[in-house]
């Protein structure tokens, strides 16, 4: 009789790595990735960095999802546990709270993706889903999506890390601008009258829309010159920053009101620029250059008065205008301008 052939087909399809310090989040992510992967997927599950790092060397580990439950966790000394010496794999930090400062530190650190931790079967399909298009993508020209699907700063990492040369294009009905990646390095950025850092951070302002990978062309110049881990830790930092300025015109950050007894409206106008006056981004400021002026005029006379006066350090200033108020922190790394409207009446 002959022997049945043995094949040794793999059983699995991908390994990933997930590592929880919530045993109840730990055993939901596992049984949700075999049941959505159709048992596809192997999935080893730990519950602390030294337990991880002990299943990394009993398989070939292609994906590691380290949940960050704690905003005081150092997400870099985490990620850097996980370094090149332990293999080749993606990385991808879920973070509960998610905050654009530790996306820009995951990032920094090595992160492939930044996602905020779900807490729902549904949330888990989503990251499910996400971690997908990452093992499996793979750049090419007409490659299209929506930017809350994909988040600006993941595309472009997915771009950098892989070496490849593509143009994003961001579209909201209307194209809005451009960033040029050759080889993984971020060489140029345009957005309507802006070029270079400026550009690349005002489409970091985009919270909607549309993206397009496009063939690669030369760019007419070239206007960045920085690592993409920089450019993309400085952009969220920005953003961050501005909207923490937005939000302490929005709810009064000295307990003031509005002459009208209410609390402060939406932000219409921001800026924010170097000391020496170099425009890092501004948001619908018609006219940027006088508002730079303005705040090298405070920085100045503040820088004169203060030690005067033995008032201490001048944290900012706050103008009421005729349709709502002005708030201009002069600060020695870098001076924020934010323009809030009056709250809208019933």
């Amino acid at each position: 009789m002959a022997k049945a052939t043995q094949t040794n087909q793999p059983k699995y399809e991908r390994s990933v790595l997930v590592v929880d310090d919530d045993c109840d989040d730990l055993a939901m992510a596992g049984q949700a990735f075999h049941a959505l992967s159709d048992d596809r997927w192997e999935v080893h599950l730990a519950t602390d960095a030294s337990e991880g790092l002990k299943e990394l060397h009993h398989g070939k580990i292609q994906l590691v999802v380290l949940a960050v439950n704690s905003p005081v966790v150092d997400v870099g000394l985490l990620l850097g546990s996980y370094g090149p010496a332990q293999g080749n794999f993606k990385k991808v930090v879920l973070a509960s709270p998610a905050t654009e400062e530790s996306r820009a530190a995951s990032l920094a650190a090595g992160a492939d993706l930044f996602l905020e931790k779900p807490i729902s079967p549904e949330g888990l399909k989503s990251v499910f889903d996400q971690l997908c298009d990452l093992l499996d993508w793979k750049s090419a020209p007409g490659v299209k999506g929506v930017l809350h699907g994909v988040p600006l700063a993941d595309l472009v990492q997915m771009e950098c890390v892989g070496g490849n040369s593509s143009i994003i294009e961001l579209f909201n009905e209307q194209p809005l601008g451009r960033i040029y990646i050759e080889q993984g390095l971020i060489v140029h950025a345009v957005c309507g009258d802006k070029s270079g850092e400026r550009a690349f951070n005002t489409l970091f302002t985009l919270t909607g829309g549309t993206f397009e990978l496009l063939e690669y062309e030369i760019p007419s110049e070239r206007t960045i010159n920085r690592t993409w881990e920089y450019l993309l830790g400085e952009a969220l930092r920005l953003r961050e920053e501005l909207n923490q300025r937005a939000e302490a015109g929005k709810t009064g950050a000295t307990g003031a009101e509005d002459a009208a007894g209410g609390p402060y409206g939406e932000a219409t106008e921001m800026l924010i620029c170097s000391p020496e006056g170099e425009e890092l981004y501004s948001w619908q400021c018609a006219n940027a250059a006088e508002r730079i002026k303005l705040l090298q005029a405070i920085a100045e006379r503040a820088e004169k008065l203060i030690p005067t006066l033995q008032l201490g350090r001048l944290d900012r200033v706050e103008v009421q205008m005729s349709d709502g108020r002005a708030i201009l922190q002069p600060r020695t790394d870098r001076m924020i301008f934010v323009r809030v409207g009056n709250p809208a009446k019933a």
